[in-house]
């Protein structure tokens, strides 16, 4: 029940501070959990997770990058990034989880889920897919906004050349980079602060070596990737959009 008061608090102030963006927010988080919620049915009744995870990635990063900043040159740019982005992310993803065997239960935790059946009819490999996939995506879409956003600023204000509008869109990504690693990286450190505690009597490279914390790494290092990769890709995107509707107009 402590659920509903936080989040009426939260729907208050998102209305208040935000206005008609604060409400679209909201909105935006049910739709996305709504998503979500629907690819776990689809995937239960048996169809393809791959398929799945695309359709489901492509409906949300439409509604957090259209349906929250409108259609225009800022958000083709972020949306086309996120596409590209994603594309050799999951490559990297498929990659590892081929390689590492990231898709199976880790024996670290056999004493929290032993209560569990195992016999689940699913591909751990296509799950770890999906998961990897889903938390790349709020990142990158938001690197991906702020980029496009300012480069459309940069541009209106100030009419550069293309080299020089990219080296502008990059040194805005440096700005940018630091503060969405470090949020990556303490996502990363509260979720497994836990997990580190418990372990805390074994050596460190014990710990390094344990299947679910390499799993957790591999999320993160994928995350930064992401988010890493996004900043040239569409600043050189927004570029060549910019520069076709200066030309044609």
């Amino acid at each position: 029940m402590i659920l509903i008061p936080y989040s009426i608090v939260i729907i208050l102030l998102s209305i208040f501070i935000g206005k008609k963006r604060g409400l679209k927010g909201i909105l935006s988080l049910v739709f996305n959990f709504l998503f979500i919620i629907m690819s776990l049915i689809l995937i239960n009744f048996g169809f393809n997770i791959y398929i799945i995870s695309i359709l489901a990635f492509l409906s949300i990063s439409s509604i957090i990058i259209f349906y929250l900043n409108g259609y225009n040159i800022k958000t083709k740019s972020a949306f086309l990034g996120v596409i590209i982005v994603s594309i050799i992310n999951a490559l990297i993803i498929f990659y590892l989880n081929n390689k590492l065997h990231l898709g199976s239960f880790s024996y670290e935790f056999i004493d929290e889920i032993s209560a569990y059946s195992f016999n689940i009819n699913l591909n751990l490999k296509e799950i770890s897919f999906i998961v990897l996939l889903f938390i790349c995506t709020g990142s990158v879409c938001d690197t991906a906004i702020a980029i496009s956003s300012a480069l459309y600023e940069i541009n209106d204000n100030a009419k550069l050349n293309s080299k020089e509008l990219f080296a502008s869109g990059m040194n805005v990504g440096k700005d940018i980079i630091g503060t969405t690693v470090n949020t990556l990286l303490f996502t990363f450190i509260a979720g497994f602060l836990g997990y580190l505690l418990w372990h805390n009597y074994d050596s460190f490279f014990s710990v390094l070596n344990y299947h679910g914390f390499a799993s957790e790494v591999i999320e993160l290092m994928t995350a930064i990737i992401g988010c890493l990769l996004i900043i040239p890709i569409t600043s050189l995107i927004e570029i060549k959009l910019l520069k076709n509707k200066s030309n044609h107009s």
